[in-house]
């Protein structure tokens, strides 16, 4: 059993470590145009914050229990929490588990999430938006790239994502109604074209 706890608590670790790595840097290989639906904000910020916190709950009750339960684990704890560096940091960064679990929720589901729908064909797609703001991408990024934001007239929602084509002619296009041509998919949609 204490195997069990062991490996558990070092994938807990590592996990959300490698993923922090990994995802970032297979997003930026395509960097997909992706405009969420109400499913995807419903799934990455409804269910995944009450999922991280049934889990942060249920990993607390397992601890909770093997401390009652293991007299060696009961004097491991007490020697580790003895020192009182150990115990401010445990102090600040117990609220932060939490939120620790959520990330790799959210790391580990929407990238992929948006890659699917990028590599996957769909219903074909287009929606009349307002085009209010493009800016530079910076410099960790091509010279092509322009960070385009739109606004849906009719639900005043503001969407952005980075576009990678016709930079000199999307800059005088600031404040025009633009047709987004893509993909539908379960979560969203991928841009495929931009129409003025």
């Amino acid at each position: 059993m204490k195997k069990i706890y062991d490996n558990l608590l070092f994938v807990a670790i590592v996990l959300p470590i490698l993923l922090c790595i990994t995802i970032p840097i297979l997003m930026d290989f395509t960097d997909p145009p992706f405009i969420s639906n109400k499913l995807y904000n419903v799934v990455c910020f409804i269910a995944f914050p009450v999922m991280s916190g049934a889990v942060f709950i249920y990993l607390n009750i397992l601890i909770f229990n093997k401390y009652r339960r293991c007299s060696t684990y009961k004097e491991h704890l007490k020697y580790s929490f003895s020192d009182t560096k150990t115990k401010l940091s445990l102090i600040f960064m117990y609220p932060l588990f939490p939120l620790l679990i959520y990330a790799s929720l959210y790391f580990l589901f929407s990238a992929p999430i948006k890659l699917w729908a990028y590599y996957t064909q769909g219903d074909y797609w287009y929606k009349e938006y307002i085009l209010t703001d493009v800016q530079e991408c910076g410099t960790e990024y091509e010279d092509s790239c322009t960070r385009l934001y739109f606004k849906d007239p009719k639900t005043n929602e503001t969407h952005d994502f980075r576009w990678y084509d016709d930079k000199s002619t999307i800059m005088n296009n600031k404040n025009d109604y633009v047709y987004i041509v893509g993909e539908a998919s379960l979560f969203g949609y991928i841009v495929r074209n931009l129409e003025r």
